[in-house]
């Protein structure tokens, strides 16, 4: 079963996991095209709650996932 990812679950999936901006998240090309498609412009990030989320470009997440990442600061 594939997993709708929109604006509320990725707000979900932060309060859930207690994240921090020391992270990002990454989906699946297809779930990041339909969080973000709402104009003409092509977007690459998207910041929410403080948090990027980025497109997995190496596909390595299945449709419907959400991978933390985390973020090193030197």
């Amino acid at each position: 079963m594939k997993r709708n990812i929109d604006l509320t679950t990725i707000k979900n999936f932060i309060l859930a996991n207690a994240l921090t901006e020391n992270v990002m998240l990454m989906l699946h090309p297809s779930n990041f095209e339909k969080l973000v498609k709402t104009g003409q412009n092509k977007v690459k990030s998207l910041r929410i709650a403080g948090i990027n989320v980025i497109p997995d470009d190496n596909n390595e997440i299945n449709e419907g996932e959400i991978d933390i990442l985390e973020v090193r600061f030197n």
